[in-house]
Order: structure tokens, then sequence, then C-alpha cells
């Protein structure tokens, strides 16, 4: 019995002596698993990536890309879409790049280019790249901002071109909410080139000074400069309101056509005054309220008196689920005597303009929307032209936008 005993001890020792070896070795293949096999001689030690140098260099990149096919049921008129002259055409209407450093506190600056048939549109007078120097007037590439900043305490300055404050709709489309513009957007200035102060009255209210050339002007047309007032204020986390003021000496073309047709050094000079008001109300978390006012008058118009024109656009923004967003717009506006929009084959006179504008965004993925959108436009005077160039009153849009950033 005892030899038993003793036989099934040695036993039971060989087998924990066995399984200890076992759990040695699979440890050891384990750790060698896990180490890694060693680098080709001729490799090469990976370094950070341009997104991080830039990071850790407090220098952010960001970009956008727009292509669209927009379609007209009648040749447009540049003065109501301002963008979405071309009557049936595919186009690449902005491919942009922002370069920025803008500190809380010391130097910094801002780089905006922008290229593709937007960019010959909201040129600025004297640089509008190989077209020429006139606003307007076509090219495929603009300095769309390029300014200098400082910032100490409550105030932030800053030097050169830059947007301007107006309105509810800016020239970065991926920022927009639907395809085509408003009728408003075109009459407003794009950027300025001058001096803003802006002063954090508190954590929900800017104060804005400025002055400048004038509207789109690398190079001021007269001596004269434009004053600039803004003042923006968030009431609630969901409400905001924004008011800018601009007023100046701008110059006026001399013949009987649109004030946003292209003036000239030498023309007639009138002070011109812009009003713009944009409220904001977060109706809910998907759900986005806009109303944009703008006034505008215009001294020495052809040579002859003071004329006005004024317009509201309302937004209504709904963010269906992650993937899925609805936007509807409508506006109108009230040209007096024809400086806002020419009138189609007529001379100016007074006319009111109205579009109603539905817009649906599709995102499958973060960086990336698809837009599909309709637009109804319809004036009391006709500013549209058939293919047999017989003056209509009314005109519909079909457009689909893709929006990749990056």
């Amino acid at each position: 019995m005892k030899r038993h005993h003793r036989s099934a001890i040695s036993a039971a020792i060989a087998l924990a002596v066995m399984a200890s070896a076992s759990v040695r070795a699979e440890e050891a293949i384990t750790v060698a698993d896990a180490t890694p096999a060693p680098a080709p001689a001729d490799a090469k030690p990976k370094g950070p990536t341009l997104g991080e140098i830039l990071g850790n260099s407090s220098i952010d990149v960001k970009g956008y890309l727009d292509a669209s096919y927009i379609s007209h049921s009648q040749t447009p008129n540049s003065s109501v879409q301002v963008f979405d002259t071309a009557k049936n055409s595919f186009g690449l209407h902005q491919a942009g790049i922002t370069i920025s450093s803008t500190p809380k506190e010391g130097f910094g600056g801002v780089l905006n280019l922008t290229a593709g048939s937007d960019a010959g549109i909201f040129c600025s007078y004297g640089g509008c790249g190989t077209s020429g120097s006139t606003a307007g007037s076509g090219g495929n590439f603009d300095v769309t901002q390029a300014y200098a900043q400082y910032a100490s305490g409550m105030w932030t300055i800053i030097g050169g071109k830059f947007a301007t404050l107006a309105g509810a709709e800016v020239i970065d489309s991926s920022a927009d909410t639907n395809i085509t513009r408003s009728i408003l957007f075109g009459k407003i200035p794009f950027t300025h080139t001058g001096v803003r102060a802006t002063a954090a009255l508190s954590d929900s209210t800017n104060l804005i000074l400025g002055v400048n050339n004038g509207w789109d002007q690398v190079n001021d047309m007269n001596t004269s400069k434009t004053a600039e007032i803004g003042l923006t204020s968030a009431f609630t986390k969901d409400t905001s309101l924004a008011i800018s003021i601009y007023s100046g000496t701008e110059s006026m073309p001399s013949t009987s056509t649109s004030m946003v047709a292209t003036a000239v050094p030498g023309s007639v000079n009138g002070t011109r005054t812009l009003v713009d008001v944009v409220f904001t109300s977060n109706l809910s978390d998907t759900t986005t309220f806009i109303l944009n006012g703008d006034h505008v008058s215009q001294e020495n118009v052809f040579g002859l008196g003071t004329e006005k024109y004024w317009g509201l656009a309302a937004y209504l923004n709904y963010q269906i689920n992650d993937k899925y967003r609805v936007s509807l717009r409508a506006e109108e506006l009230k040209d007096d005597s024809g400086i806002a929009v020419a009138n189609a084959g007529t001379p100016p006179g007074a006319n009111t303009l109205k579009e109603m504008t539905l817009t649906l965004g599709y995102a499958p993925v973060k960086n990336f929307e698809l837009r599909g959108e309709v637009r109804a436009d319809h004036a009391d005077k006709a500013v549209f032209l058939d293919s047999a160039l017989v003056p209509q009153t009314s005109m519909v849009t079909v457009g689909v936008q893709g929006i990749y950033k990056f």
C-alpha cells in the first residue's frame, strides 16, 4: 500500500512539473509573438504628419470643394442669382482653403484662397487675378481674405482684406444651407479692405468698429473711406442678434443700368448706407430659424437723386437625423427704382422680387454632403429672358451639389 501511495504522489508531482513547463512554454511563445520583428535594414523611421506639425505649431488648415449641376427654366439674371449665371451647366463653383493662426493673445493671421467660377464674381476691385482689376469681372482665382491679427485683453484688431459683417449667408458655400444664394446676398458687399477692431464687452456681446475702402475694393475707387459699426449679442444660449452698419462715399455707374453693375474710378460718387440685421433662434435641438433684413440707400444714382432698396429673407433649417436635413428659404426684395436688379430689356424701374427655395441635404459621411434643391423666383416686372429672348417674370431653378470638406 505504501508503495502504491508513493507511486501516486510521484505521478502527481510529475504531472504538476509537466503542466508548469507547458505554461512557461506558452508564455514564451506569447512573448515571442508580441515582440516585433526587426525592421529591414533599409527601413526609415516614421516622422510626424503634416497635420501634426501644423497642429503643434497652432496653425489650422481647412478647405472644401463645391461642384454642382444647376438648371434654369429661363436665362438667369446675374443680379438675381449672382453666382448661377449659366442656364444649364456643370460647374466647379469653389475650391477653398484657409490657413490660420489666431491665438487669444498676441499676433496671428488668416489667409483664405478661393478658386473656381465663383471667385471672379466676389473678387474685389484691384484684386481680381488674371482677368483684370475690376470687381466681378471674371477669372477663377481670388485672395478672398488675407489679414494680420493682434489680440490683447478684450480687443482683437485685424488689418488687411476680410469678409463683410453683413448678411446671413457667407462666401464659403460649405457653410451655407442652400445651393443657390439669396437675392439679398448679391445686394451687400462680399469683402472689405481696411482695419477692424472687435471689443468683447462681455461673454455674449461684441462691439465692432472699422474703416475700409468700401464695398469690394482692394484699391479704393475714390479718396473717401467707409465706416463700419457692428454689434452682436446672444440674449440666451439659443437666441442672438447681429446688427451691422456701413456708410461711406461709393462710385456709381454713369449709365442706365443696375447699381450692381461695375463702377469705375471717375464715376459719379454718392453716400451709400447699408443697415443689416440678422436674428437667429434655435427653436429646438434640431430646428433653427434665421431672419435677415437689409436696407440700402444710395445718393446720386445715375447722377440723379437718392434711391433705396430693402428686403427680408427667412430661413428654417431642420436636422432630420445624423444624415438628412432640410432647409427652407423665403425672401422678398423691394427695389424702388431698379438700382438693385436690372429689368430684362427695359429701363430701370421699381420692382418687387420674391423667391422660395427648398433644399435637402444628405451626408453619408461627416465630411461630405450631397444637396438637392428646387427654387422658384417671381418678379412684378420681367427680369428673365426665355430661349427666344422674350422677357419673363418667373423662373424655376433645379440644382444638385456636392460639398467635400477637408
